[in-house]
């Protein structure tokens, strides 16, 4: 028993508290709880709707029926009332009565054979029968003429006449089952009653059209007739006991106290229980009553609390196994969190029997590392934030959403006006103070230059070392004037050329964008800054360039591209005279910054360039070795004019002079490639010394030296081996004839299978069957 016992409350989850899992236990059992208290009110609420929502459809059913037995038996009361009434007009009935003498036979067949008609065409009346004082006889339709003291309801007949009720309903003595409605006759005459017309109602017949179990109870001035419910027990019950039972009910008795026309109260039915009365009273002095015993409705609403309970069960058992499957899942981060816990080393979280200790622990744990993190976070966060700028700068930000949140989170400023500075120092590359691959040492000092003395001015801004550069991102608030924002903002520019030229010897440039008002403008002030700096090509003197001050409306002004002085560089480079080359080209260089444009001097540059490398070519110079030295992409490098004019005259000039004295060994070698490209290209054909002399400008005795020493091979032997190599090819890769093979290389079958075997080792055939 213990062990089924502890077997039922394991799986349950119901264990004593030294279990480490008694906190999901309680998790359980709270859960439980939280489930089953609110199903039981609601269950509650619900079985007390339906109860009476029930009990309404009951007493509306009761009212129903009520309603019902009312209209029916006073469709047949009224119309019985009605034929008495028809019967006493008539005239032989009222000359019956007009007459002393009731001797009369005929007449008193006549009046018989009303009466036998009125009994037969009504299925209620069992008995009619007519009394006149006057003879003291009774007319009958089951007995005829019949004298009064040999009638059976003598008595009766006296007891109605001294009540001197014109009409009522009675039950006569000692006939039960049967109502009698007597009328007092004649109708018309002060003498008072002199006789009485009756008509005897079987009340079986009755209740059988008013379909119910009913019992009718006659008063002295009323009739009641009462509907039962078999749950009484009434249907194994004499009609006399009924009767008198019904009659002495304590709800009969409040009922004919009643002066009101209907109503409903609870009160003792046949077995002593309370039962449930309903009353309708009517002009004519009959009550209709519905008695329903507490029992009968009890055993209707059984089923509803059958149904409730069931329903309850279902669902308390379906909420409490939601429940545990629910705080396991939940309970399950926290089991995760313990056995991660106590996997830690010693510097971890101790070991605790309570998960709460051990949650507490961890998460003492887990404020610990925070801590650590934040720190290690308030550490390299100018890393994360100069990277975040790197982006914002190249414009990497497509969606205004994520620019705004990573700017916040780096405290950047969205709505403020930004604008871009860039600062490049000039020639420390030429001065060899640095390498030109040491820019990002270059930039890094920049940068933090410019950002001590964004500290000491007060302003706020962001400075970082970007592409070989400094870079500053200066924000200000958005209502100070422009005026103001590019004061302070030269303030700031005159104190970095100044701290650069006189604490570390440099020369630098700056270049200023335009003042946006969102940072997602930054980009655009960062490109333009940058354009103002390609505006040192003319403008050399100014260290300080501001987009806006260098940017102007285009003169009408014709620009031409001096091909006079172009032409004089050239003359002066064939003629290898570098210092009237120079001359001449500071005149051009003259001639092409008047324009002030710095497209048309930049591109002026370039085309000169151009020039010099295409006479280059027509003296000789093989084009590979000019593009060897990248002249374009140094020419790119250049930013100012001095540098350019520096390069031309430092470099270029007198590369030209070198690659001219150098052409003819250069035009040999290209010459070398340009024959053996041509032989590979025509294996096919009678490939000959003098043909291909021909075709480079030279004599076949120069070209097979030259050959020779570039080749390490003599002509002849190149171009045999030239077309062995073609026809191995054509051999492994098609399915061409040894013929084939052999016009397709330009020898005879014959001579190509001894050539080929000689060199190869092997004839064709074997060649082609081995190596496919």
């Amino acid at each position: 028993m213990a062990n089924w016992k502890k077997f039922f409350s394991k799986k349950l989850g119901i264990e004593r508290l030294t279990n480490p899992k008694k906190y999901l236990y309680k998790l359980i059992w709270l859960g439980c709880i939280s489930v089953c208290i609110p199903i039981i009110l609601a269950s509650l609420l619900y079985y007390q709707l339906s109860i009476n929502r029930m009990e309404k459809y009951i007493q509306s059913e009761s009212d129903s029926s009520l309603t019902i037995m009312k209209d029916r038996a006073e469709r047949v009361l009224q119309e019985i009332e009605q034929d008495s009434l028809q019967l006493a007009k008539d005239p032989m009935l009222q000359e019956a009565y007009a007459s002393s003498s009731n001797e009369n036979v005929i007449r008193n067949i006549e009046i018989l054979k009303k009466i036998a008609l009125v009994k037969n065409s009504n299925s209620f009346i069992n008995e009619i029968f007519l009394y006149n004082s006057s003879g003291n006889v009774i007319l009958s339709n089951e007995y005829g003429p019949v004298s009064k003291l040999e009638y059976k309801y003598k008595d009766d007949i006296d007891r109605l006449l001294q009540s001197k009720r014109l009409t009522q309903w009675s039950q006569l003595s000692n006939r039960e089952g049967y109502i009698t409605f007597a009328r007092m006759l004649p109708l018309i005459g002060n003498g008072g009653p002199e006789g009485i017309l009756g008509f005897e109602i079987e009340t079986s017949v009755l209740s059988k059209f008013l379909e119910t179990n009913s019992v009718i109870v006659t008063g002295a001035q009323d009739l009641i007739i009462v509907k039962l419910h078999d749950p009484f027990g009434i249907n194994g019950k004499l009609e006399r006991e009924l009767i008198r039972e019904t009659a002495g009910l304590k709800g009969i008795g409040i009922i004919k106290a009643s002066d009101k026309s209907s109503g409903n109260f609870v009160e003792e039915g046949f077995d002593g229980k309370p039962a449930q009365y309903k009353y309708v009273k009517n002009v004519f002095a009959r009550t209709y009553v519905s008695v329903i015993p507490e029992q009968a409705v009890t055993e209707q609403l059984d089923w509803i609390r059958s149904m409730m309970v069931l329903i309850l069960i279902v669902f308390i058992g379906v909420g409490i196994v939601l429940t545990y499957f629910t705080s396991k899942r939940a309970y399950t981060p926290i089991e995760q969190l313990i056995n991660h816990s106590r996997s830690l080393s010693m510097d971890g979280i101790e070991h605790k029997e309570n998960e709460l200790d051990i949650i507490k622990e961890s998460l003492d744990y887990l404020s610990k590392e925070t801590e650590k993190l934040g720190s290690y976070m308030e550490n390299i966060e100018p890393s994360l934030r100069e990277k975040f700028l790197f982006q914002l700068l190249s414009g990497d930000y497509t969606r205004n959403e994520t620019l705004i949140q990573d700017s916040g989170t780096y405290g950047i400023e969205v709505e403020f006006t930004n604008v871009v500075l860039i600062v490049e120092a000039e020639n420390i590359y030429k001065e060899k103070r640095f390498l030109p691959e040491e820019k990002g040492i270059v930039a890094f000092s920049l940068a933090n230059v410019m950002q001590e003395i964004l500290r000491n001015h007060t302003l706020q801004g962001y400075a970082i070392p970007y592409q070989g550069r400094g870079a500053a991102i200066l924000q200000f608030n958005s209502d100070m004037a422009q005026e103001t924002m590019l004061s302070l903002t030269m303030v700031y520019v005159n104190a970095i050329t100044e701290a650069f030229k006189k604490y570390l010897s440099f020369e630098v440039a700056v270049g200023i964008g335009r003042f946006y008002a969102h940072v997602a403008d930054v980009p655009v002030s960062y490109k333009e800054a940058e354009n103002a700096l390609k505006y040192r090509i003319f403008r050399d003197s100014e260290s300080v360039l501001f987009i806006e001050d260098v940017e102007h409306i285009k003169k009408n002004i014709v620009i031409r591209y001096p091909r006079e002085s172009e032409a004089a560089i050239l003359d002066a480079l064939k003629q290898e005279d570098i210092p009237f080359a120079i001359t001449n080209f500071k005149q051009f260089t003259e001639i092409i910054q008047s324009s002030q444009s710095y497209v048309f001097i930049y591109q002026s540059y370039h085309v000169l360039l151009s020039s010099l490398i295409v006479s280059l070519e027509k003296h000789g110079v093989n084009a590979a070795d000019v593009i060897e030295h990248n002249l374009f992409g140094q020419l790119r490098s250049k930013m100012t004019s001095q540098e350019i004019c520096d390069w031309f005259e430092e470099t270029f000039f007198p590369l030209y002079t070198w690659l001219a004295q150098n052409d003819r060994e250069a035009t040999g070698d290209s010459a070398i490639l340009l024959i053996c490209k041509y032989i590979s290209e025509n294996c096919g054909k009678d490939l000959s010394l003098v043909q291909c002399a021909e075709m480079v400008g030279v004599s076949p005795s120069y070209l097979s030296r030259m050959f020779k020493k570039k080749m390490g091979k003599n002509f002849l032997e190149y171009v045999v081996e030239s077309k062995i190599g073609e026809a191995m090819r054509l051999l492994r890769d098609t399915d061409q004839g040894i013929s084939e093979v052999a016009t397709a290389i330009g020898y005879s079958e014959r001579n190509f299978i001894r050539i080929f075997q000689r060199r190869v080792q092997l004839t064709p055939g074997s060649y082609r069957g081995q190596y496919r």
